[in-house]
């Protein structure tokens, strides 16, 4: 039986094999997305200028709370909103990133069945109706005693909008 030698990752674009050319790419994303990577490469893999590594290393289910919580500030929005998605995301990376400039990332976050009722609430009150919407059918999942509190707290807290109030002229008001 041979060893084979490890591969040397970020170096070439490819690598010379018993069966041909190897897009190393390709290799960083299945390693970024493989529960079973070690922490140390996924840590060295964070780095990475393609976007699609850093996404799979933060959809990957086992990439522990200290590199979701880098990866929440990439720049890249899929990055941030895989960290969204991730279980692993801890609250506070969650809280962060329920004020992301993106509203696909907050829709991210109001869908995370993980996600704090805090939070939750917050995103109750987005400015898009979609996050508001989605934050509230996430709260639903909640046991129905967490449910009817946390409707006395939406009704305490409910500002309404200026849309919401305004009268509809097509309905003669």
């Amino acid at each position: 039986m041979t060893q084979e030698k490890p591969v040397q990752v970020g170096g070439n674009t490819n690598i010379k094999g018993s069966q041909g050319n190897i897009d190393t790419l390709h290799v960083r994303k299945v390693v970024a997305r493989n529960p079973n990577t070690p922490k140390q490469v996924l840590a060295k893999l964070i780095e990475d200028s393609d976007s699609n590594v850093r996404h799979g290393i933060a959809s990957n289910p086992k990439t522990d709370s200290d590199l979701l919580q880098k990866l929440a500030f990439d720049i890249d929005k899929d990055v941030r909103l895989a960290v969204a998605e991730n279980p692993n995301t801890p609250p506070v990376t969650l809280s962060l990133l329920s004020d992301d400039e993106d509203v696909d990332v907050r829709f991210g976050v109001a869908e995370n069945p993980h996600m704090p009722e805090k939070i939750l609430l917050k995103l109750a009150h987005d400015e898009n109706a979609y996050v508001r919407c989605r934050a509230l059918k996430t709260l639903q999942i909640f046991p129905l005693e967490i449910q009817e509190r946390l409707k006395m707290l939406l009704e305490e807290n409910w500002v309404p909008r200026h849309n919401e109030i305004s009268p509809n002229p097509s309905l003669g008001e």
